[in-house]
């Protein structure tokens, strides 16, 4: 029988707009790919051994980085063609709606995907320190908001556990906008405080502009370390919004709101190498000091103390830290490290050998009382751990990591460079119409 003239015309129109389609995403990925300052660009599309392989500028690195498919509580990393779960909350979902033509659907802890620890430890790609950045999702929520990329494991929420870096979240802080998160500590951003959420990580810029699920949105964060600045965009723009923090005010006492967008953030961001410690058990009148601070830098061999005080007001109390790092409950230091607690007072750290994976940083505050010193708040242990995984979909260390935990999302791609770009080169990055 043969086919109506009309049949015939809609399919080469549908042919026609296929093909226009793809040519779009195909110029949405070059637009990507030529960006300077790439470090990594996940579009779904591109294989290596068929492993999903990230794009990066060569004259900014020299690498790609290998992403696989992961489910809670299987330790294994598959492709794409080696999934091995097909239940309902697990079968391997492509969206072609979106700028690059192949998102993925990530569903809690049953599908997300992770570049291992190993894969990029060291390079940009591990964003710490004072690196400037620009990390850019394409994607869309289709039921649960959580995280949707980055470095971040919560440490099952313990105040001094944890492996946070930067990573992009939806839904917290009572907003549907995004929420842009950032870390010093890796763990509890305020220990000091024994209200409730102290446990969690509070540091971060939060944009202004609310967004719907089931539709694509282009959502970044920068950190710009010249200008201590963290910034969150939706579809390119930053919309400035202003947010107090309850636990962040219950510690500093604001009489004012504070800025959420952007948001001051003067770093270092976590590494497992190089971090800050804040010390607790004390109260905001006491001495006048707001957070006590250490920041130790296992690279150099350097402890820094630093603190914020009540401006206007004298400290006379006295305050020394003591700082240990043990092996087997031996120490590796030639001796423990005694510190006076001044404002950017340092030490140096004496190791007999190379600090290792396993390893505790030990440190205590003390303040003067007469004639002998007394130990204010806990004694803080801190294990030396690997850095966390990059992951999509999912933040990792969530309590006990029940599997039904996480978000729900398409993400059509993810990008990293190592600058922060401008206004016009997100809103180039953005692909979508303001319908979309």
């Amino acid at each position: 029988m043969k086919r109506s003239w009309w049949y015939i015309v809609l399919s080469i129109l549908l042919v026609q707009c296929t093909s226009r389609h793809s040519l779009e995403q195909n110029k949405h990925t070059d637009a990507v790919i030529n960006t300077p300052g790439l470090i990594a660009f996940w579009d779904f599309v591109q294989l290596d051994d068929g492993i999903w392989s990230s794009y990066h500028d060569p004259a900014t690195i020299n690498q790609s980085f290998p992403l696989y498919l992961k489910r809670i509580g299987d330790v294994n990393d598959y492709s794409p063609e080696d999934w091995p779960y097909d239940d309902a909350e697990s079968h391997l979902q492509y969206d072609a709606s979106g700028p690059f033509g192949k998102a993925v659907h990530f569903n809690k802890g049953y599908i997300y995907a992770a570049v291992p620890r190993s894969t990029f430890d060291n390079t940009l790609l591990d964003i710490h320190g004072k690196q400037a950045f620009t990390l850019i999702t394409w994607m869309k929520f289709t039921g649960a908001r959580h995280m949707i990329a980055g470095i971040w494991d919560e440490g099952g929420w313990a105040k001094y556990s944890g492996r946070r870096q930067v990573a992009l979240f939806g839904g917290l802080f009572g907003q549907q906008s995004l929420i842009a998160h950032i870390s010093k500590t890796g763990a509890s951003s305020y220990p000091q405080s024994e209200i409730n959420g102290s446990q969690y990580a509070r540091v971060r810029a939060i944009d202004g502009q609310a967004f719907d699920d089931e539709r694509w949105v282009a959502l970044a964060m920068s950190y710009d370390p010249d200008k201590n600045e963290v910034k969150a965009y939706l579809n390119g723009k930053m919309t400035p919004f202003s947010l107090t923090d309850p636990v962040e005010q219950d510690v500093y006492q604001f009489e004012s709101e504070q800025v959420a967008n952007p948001l001051s953030f003067t770093g270092p961001v976590y590494s497992p190498r190089a971090f800050t410690i804040k010390y607790n058990g004390y109260l905001r009148p006491e001495a006048n000091i707001k957070e006590h601070r250490l920041l130790v830098d296992l690279n150099n061999k350097q402890l820094t103390y630093e603190r914020d005080s009540i401006p206007g007001n004298s400290i006379d109390t006295l305050f020394r830290v003591k700082v240990d790092i043990q092996r087997a409950a031996a120490s590796i230091l030639t001796t423990p490290v005694i510190m006076d607690a001044f404002s950017g007072q340092q030490a140096v750290l004496p190791f007999q050998q190379p600090v290792a994976e396993g390893d505790v940083v030990i440190t205590t505050l003390e303040k003067r009382n007469g004639d002998e010193w007394q130990q204010v708040g806990t004694r803080i242990e801190r294990i030396i751990p690997e850095g966390a995984p990059f992951t999509l979909g999912r933040a990792l260390g969530l309590a006990s990591e029940e599997i039904e935990h996480g978000s729900q999302l398409f993400i059509d791609g993810v990008a990293v460079f190592n600058r922060v770009l401008d206004i016009r080169e997100l809103e180039a990055l953005t692909f979508l119409t303001p319908q979309e």
